[in-house]
């Protein structure tokens, strides 16, 4: 969705690139910490995660504050 690489995701959420890499061919699941801010990172760039309510789990563009 972002366009991401990840180097960039890594420099976001201040984490190494082989975190961001091993967690995205699931060699293991980021420390808790890690994950935390690679969330957050996610949440700073307008992502919104949604969760389970019947239509599955996912992520969408937070909507834009009016105002």
């Amino acid at each position: 969705m972002l366009g991401w690489s990840q180097a960039e995701l890594a420099k976001a959420a201040n984490v190494s690139r082989q975190t961001i890499a091993d967690f995205e061919r699931g060699a293991h699941l980021p420390i808790s910490n890690n994950l935390a801010s690679i969330i957050t990172a996610f949440r700073n760039a307008g992502i919104e995660f949604i969760p389970e309510d019947g239509g599955g789990v996912g992520i969408r563009f937070k909507k834009p504050d009016v105002g």
